[in-house]
């Protein structure tokens, strides 16, 4: 049964309140005389989600110093050697995890293995490895991904039809497929078929979703912001949402975009790219004030997030740049 301790580090976790979380399960350590690999686990797991991946190596180690055998433990460490990039120990790590059997840690670590061999290029591998780790992976998901990374793309385009004969309209299908037609026959005749599939009023969302992506990247702006206009409307969604600031931004309407670039950083602080889109359209429309301000503020509310106080700093040189020696 979970304690009132873990039940309260697992809500700061969900409020992405990660340095909080940290310190709950350091004094919960603490306070079980500095030796509970739970809470050592724990405390990996929020530095972790805060993308601080040495520091969580280091408590992870500690954690498994007291335990060896603790899985939990051992797949904290391989998440943070993933996330610091050393997929070669971590891929070490997740496979240990895996050989255990472990109803509820394989999955994940099978997971984690098929990420570090993604981004080592390990292709044959991954085909290796599906047949193994069976039902407890998406194996649909990783067969195309490595049929096209190893360049079969005939093969991989043919895996995922069959895929989405087995799951109609799946977006991880759809967003794979048109990746793999794009590479085959050029961006405009996907966008074309796209377009012709969007207009269709029974199609779920995601065509829409796909075809104002591709718009975007063909250069056509306003047809991209008319179509997440209309997906925005039909069924607001934080991951429509950014797609349509960006769209917004790029088409010069920064005065909409930049709103609605701020409540996606209140839902996600630590979104990289999104911080980076909203300096610059805050720079093109000379909002550099409202910015400090708005840093500011997102600084009170996750204090945890360090590098926030980077773009504070940038944002006033640019407001008061030193005077020339």
């Amino acid at each position: 049964m979970a304690t009132e301790a873990y039940r309260e580090f697992r809500e700061l976790l969900s409020r992405r309140a990660y340095q909080e979380a940290v310190r709950l399960a350091e004094m919960e350590c603490v306070r079980q005389g500095g030796r509970s690999e739970f809470w050592l686990t724990q405390q990996a797991v929020a530095l972790i989600q805060a993308r601080q991946y040495r520091k969580a190596l280091e408590v992870a180690d500690q954690a498994l110093a007291l335990a060896p055998l603790n899985l939990y433990a051992l797949l904290a460490r391989a998440d943070a050697r993933r996330g610091a990039g050393e997929f070669e120990p971590a891929l070490a790590d997740y496979e240990e995890v895996t050989r255990r059997d472990d109803p509820k840690t394989t999955p994940r670590a099978a997971a984690g293995a098929l990420e570090c061999l993604a981004a080592l290029k390990r292709w044959d591998r991954v085909l290796e490895m599906l047949p193994v780790w069976g039902e407890r992976v998406p194996a649909w998901r990783w067969r195309v991904k490595a049929l096209g990374g190893l360049g079969r793309r005939t093969e991989a385009i043919a895996a995922c039809e069959e895929w989405l004969r087995a799951s109609p309209d799946l977006p991880d299908a759809l967003w794979q497929l048109t990746e793999l037609e794009i590479a085959r026959d050029g961006l405009d005749p996907v966008l074309d078929r796209l377009g012709r599939l969007a207009k269709i009023p029974s199609r779920p969302p995601i065509y829409r979703e796909i075809y104002a992506s591709l718009c975007r990247r063909a250069g056509r702006t306003d047809l991209a912001v008319k179509t997440y206009d209309k997906l925005a409307a039909a069924a607001p969604d934080p991951r429509v949402l950014r797609q349509q600031a960006f769209a917004l931004a790029k088409g010069g309407e920064e005065a909409r975009a930049i709103p609605m670039m701020e409540e996606l950083l209140r839902l996600a602080p630590d979104d990289m790219y999104l911080h980076s889109a909203y300096g610059a359209a805050c720079d093109r429309a000379g909002r550099l004030e409202p910015a400090l301000r708005f840093y500011e503020e997102l600084l009170r509310l996750f204090p945890e997030h360090k590098g926030l106080y980077g773009r504070i700093k940038r944002i006033s040189r640019k407001l008061r740049p030193d005077p020339p020696e």
